[in-house]
């Protein structure tokens, strides 16, 4: 029986349960400042979605970011 693909070890995101977090608290969980998060969120580097007034980062995008792929769309 094959054995499902684990996500990269060493992972900020080891035993996240959302599907999407904040983008403050994804700037937390990747070391750069908030500033470089909105930079990053408006220029589509780091995907986001827009929830009212709120940015949120999809958690695949953070991977995505922390393993040096571009973001593109969220999923």
């Amino acid at each position: 029986m094959p054995t499902p693909l684990a996500p990269p070890a060493g992972s900020v995101l080891d035993g996240e349960r959302r599907v999407q977090v904040p983008l403050d608290e994804a700037a937390c969980l990747l070391g750069i400042s908030k500033w470089l998060a909105y930079k990053l969120a408006k220029t589509g580097e780091l995907a986001t979605n827009r929830v009212g007034r709120n940015l949120y980062v999809p958690l695949a995008a953070l991977r995505r970011y922390e393993q040096g792929i571009p973001g593109g769309d969220a999923p």
